[in-house]
Formats: C-alpha cells, sequence, structure tokens
C-alpha cells in the first residue's frame, strides 16, 4: 500500500498550476497554505491528503505524542479536512484526466465512486452479481466472457507448451509454493477450502501488484508472455498472477471477487478429469488444456478437484474488456487513493 501512496504523490496536482511537491509532510502543509492563499483550495486539499497519509504510514501525526506542537493546530485542520472531504479528494486522485478528456469520459467513474460511498444503490444488471468492493453501474454485466474480447488472448494461448513445461517442471521439483488463501489470525481455512486435506497453492509472479523477481528469472518464458500483456496493473494492488495449484480432493467454496472492473482469466496447463470451476446460477465449465477461460469473478463462483494429481492453471486479473483506457487510469488512481486513506485510517486507529 505504500507503494501506492508514493505512485499517487507523482500524479500532475488537481486544480492548480504544476508546482512541485515538497519531500516532507511538514513542508506539505505548509506548501498547502500557501495554495490556500492563493486561491486553489483544491490543490491544497490534495496536498493535505498526500502529508496526512504520508506522516500515518510512517506511524507520526497519529496522536498528540508523535505530532510536534509547533504544527499540531495545523495538522488537526488537515486530519478533519481529509476526513470531512474524502469524496472530493478521491474525485480529484483522477481530476486531471477529466481535465484532458472531458466528463463523459469519466461518467462510469463517477457513478461508480457514488456508490461506493453509499450516496446511490444502484441495482446491478444481474441480481447475482455482488462486489465486495467497487461495482461500477452501467458496465455490461457477463458471467463468462469471450476471452477473444482481449486484444492479446491470441499471445496468450500461443504460449501455452512454453508455460506448460515451466510448470511441470515445478511440479516435479516438488518446488515450494504459497498458500493462495492467506488465513487471518482466529479464521479458518474451512471457510475458504473443503475436502478432507484441502490445499489450494500458488506459484506467484505477481501478488497483490508486488513482483516476484525470483520467480519470474526461474519461468523466463512464462515471465516473457506475462510482462507483453496488458493486464489489470494498480501498483500495490493489481494484478494477481500465478500458476494456481489445485490439491487432489479439494474444493474452492463459493465466493464473490472484489470489483466487477477487472476479470478473471485462466489458462489451464495440467488438467486432470473431474475438475471444473462453477458460477453459481450460471453453469459450471470443464478446463480444457490450452483453452483460455475469462469470468467476472463478481458473480457467485466455486472450483473443486476431484481428481488425484494436481490441477494447474496460469490465472490473471485483467481489466473488464469494456473499459475505456480512460476509465482504467482512473479506476486505478481511486483505487490507490481508498487504499492510501484506509492505511493511514488504520495507523491511526492503532496508536
Amino acid at each position: 500500500m505504500s507503494r501506492g501512496t508514493a505512485h499517487i504523490s507523482e500524479m500532475p496536482d488537481p486544480g492548480a498550476p504544476n508546482t512541485p511537491l515538497q519531500s516532507t509532510p511538514e513542508a506539505l502543509l505548509t506548501q498547502a497554505r500557501r495554495l490556500d492563499v492563493a486561491g486553489h483550495q483544491k490543490q491544497a486539499l490534495w496536498v493535505r491528503f498526500l502529508a496526512v497519509t504520508g506522516a500515518q504510514h510512517k506511524g507520526l501525526w497519529t496522536s498528540a505524542k508523535n505530532t510536534p506542537e509547533s504544527i499540531m493546530s495545523d495538522v488537526v485542520d488537515a486530519i478533519a479536512q481529509v476526513r470531512d472531504q474524502r469524496r472530493e479528494i478521491y474525485r480529484l486522485s483522477y481530476e486531471p484526466l477529466r481535465e484532458v478528456h472531458g466528463p463523459s469520459a469519466l461518467a462510469r467513474v463517477d457513478r461508480a465512486l457514488l456508490t461506493y460511498l453509499r450516496e446511490t444503490s444502484p441495482t446491478p444488471l444481474d441480481a447475482r452479481q455482488r462486489p465486495r468492493f467497487l461495482y461500477m453501474p452501467d458496465l455490461p454485466s457477463r458471467p463468462y466472457m469471450d476471452p477473444e474480447e482481449q486484444p492479446w488472448a491470441g499471445q496468450l494461448r500461443e504460449s501455452f507448451a512454453e508455460m506448460r513445461v515451466e510448470a511441470l517442471d515445478l511440479i516435479a521439483q516438488d518446488w515450494p509454493l504459497e498458500d493462495f488463501v492467506r488465513v487471518k489470525s482466529g479464521d479458518n481455512i474451512g471457510r475458504y477450502l473443503g475436502g478432507t486435506e484441502p490445499a489450494w497453492e500458488a506459484y506467484f509472479f505477481y501478488r497483490h501488484g508486488i513482483r516476484y523477481d525470483d520467480n519470474h528469472a526461474r519461468c523466463p518464458l512464462t515471465s516473457k508472455t506475462l510482462e507483453s500483456l496488458h493486464l489489470c496493473r494498480i501498483p500495490g494492488h493489481a494484478p494477481e498472477a500465478c500458476f494456481s495449484v489445485l490439491k487432489p480432493g479439494t474444493k474452492i467454496l463459493p465466493h464473490f471477487g472484489v470489483t466487477n472492473t477487472r476479470a478473471v482469466m485462466h489458462l489451464p496447463l495440467i488438467v486432470p478429469p473431474g475438475c471444473a470451476l462453477n458460477i453459481i446460477g450460471v453453469g459450471e465449465h470443464h478446463w480444457r488444456e490450452g483453452e483460455l477461460v475469462m469470468f467476472d469473478d463478481t458473480f457467485e463462483h466455486e472450483a473443486w478437484n476431484n481428481a488425484d494429481s494436481p490441477r494447474v492453471i496460469l490465472l490473471m486479473d485483467c481489466w473488464h474488456p469494456d473499459l475505456t483506457p480512460v476509465e482504467q487510469q482512473a479506476i486505478s488512481r481511486l483505487i490507490e487513493t481508498i487504499a492510501a486513506l484506509h492505511l493511514s485510517a488504520r495507523a491511526a486507529a492503532a496508536t
């Protein structure tokens, strides 16, 4: 998440001249005051957001003990503005795009923001669709999508044989894998997986947007293909890209994804009989090696491996194919900004 904050600070400042940002939270507060005096209130708010989130991510400005008395009143005022003007800050995160492309290009993103803030409650086009985090109204709703809607689908498919060899090599070496589901303290794996000894593991190329350099180096052919694709890339958040390994007898229990702005692409690499993906209320899809499948994971879905050997697919996040490039940029900036405020709030609450 902190990487996302750094990325946000590099974005053009909305609503004011291109004034270079200062490097410390204290300097940012000073700059915000100057912007207010100059009549650039929007930019001043954005700079205060950067100051508050930057400080609190470092464990500062969360109490009187870690806030210098000389700037206490300014810090209190800045925190109040960031809290009370959250909606405006979110809009400012992608305001430079509006200035270049016009308001109509971002109309769906604006509606997604209002939905996130619960200022509107649109009914999804399909009642079975339940995004856990961010819902964009007016985005076409298709549980299973045609993989060919992604312009790079053919390129991915053509790399199947090379990727399969690298996946088989990892399995043959019994290479250590990570648990795909990270169970929180006090939680139970039974909430997510079923079976006698369930195991859903992964060899990650990216997780939450973080690149696993060693894994890329160990599978250079897969890495080369992944790096050439236009995936959903949001610093600190996306993509998720991995060899997804579902062990024999494991069932992934029904669940919903986080946002309909994203789709999930599967390239099946090793599929024994008795393995399937199921979008509940829509139907089952039985993976076939080398045949792509793309779906909207905000529809409730599950999967299983009833075979006696592992199932391996290349799994990756990609943008919903109906999003425009401008909307992709705006959603990326919006999600980074939401995450920065959440992380800042958690840092303050922990103190």
